[in-house]
């Protein structure tokens, strides 16, 4: 017989130890309350996580790529992401809200946390958090996330999200931004809506 879990215990309760200890190698590398450099990142600290965690470049406005990509998100999505913008592994109907939730991360700062679902052609449910980095020029436009599956999960296509919150950093000094791309970059908002 399985264990019913409630979403509010699924929310508020302690994360997984791959997100946790992934969370903590990050926030060692803070400096004065500023975001650390993604030259700053030792894969040895992370070493039991490596196969969860993914490093992202804002390549736009709500809109980043995976530039470096753990095999376990591979085996989940069943493909290689590097390349490929985050937003290709949600349904349409959340793009417009995850790119929202991706400004937020990287303007504010701030951490973000979500907690996914498998689309309509698997089960399951899934922890993602994204920690804001600085890229070696000093913009805020990296960031390392990574990527748990729960108890009875399986392969997915899509991802549904079921809930997001965000943790605001303070940093004496604001990262700068890089400057948006262009529209037609050859990525393109879906604008599902979220009633």
């Amino acid at each position: 017989m399985g264990v019913v879990l409630s979403l509010a215990d699924f929310i508020k309760g302690v994360p997984p130890s791959a997100l946790r200890e992934v969370g903590d190698h990050w926030q060692s590398l803070r400096r004065c309350g500023g975001l650390p450099k993604r030259t700053d990142l030792d894969p040895k600290a992370m070493a039991p996580h490596l196969d969860k965690v993914f490093l992202v470049e804002r390549i736009g406005t709500g809109h980043v790529r995976f530039r470096l990509c753990g095999s376990m998100l591979c085996d989940v999505l069943g493909m290689d992401l590097r390349g490929m913008p985050l937003s290709a592994l949600f349904e349409p109907a959340y793009r417009e809200q995850l790119g929202t939730l991706i400004e937020e991360c990287f303007q504010r700062p701030a951490i973000l946390h979500l907690n996914l679902s498998a689309g309509w052609e698997a089960s399951g449910s899934y922890r993602m958090s994204l920690w804001p980095m600085l890229s070696d020029l000093g913009d805020a436009s990296r960031a390392l996330g990574c990527l748990v599956a729960e108890n009875g999960s399986g392969p997915t296509k899509r991802f549904r999200l079921d809930y997001a919150s965000t943790d605001a950093l303070y940093a004496a000094n604001r990262p700068d931004m890089e400057k948006p791309a262009p529209k037609g970059t050859g990525f393109e908002v879906i604008d599902g809506g979220m009633d």
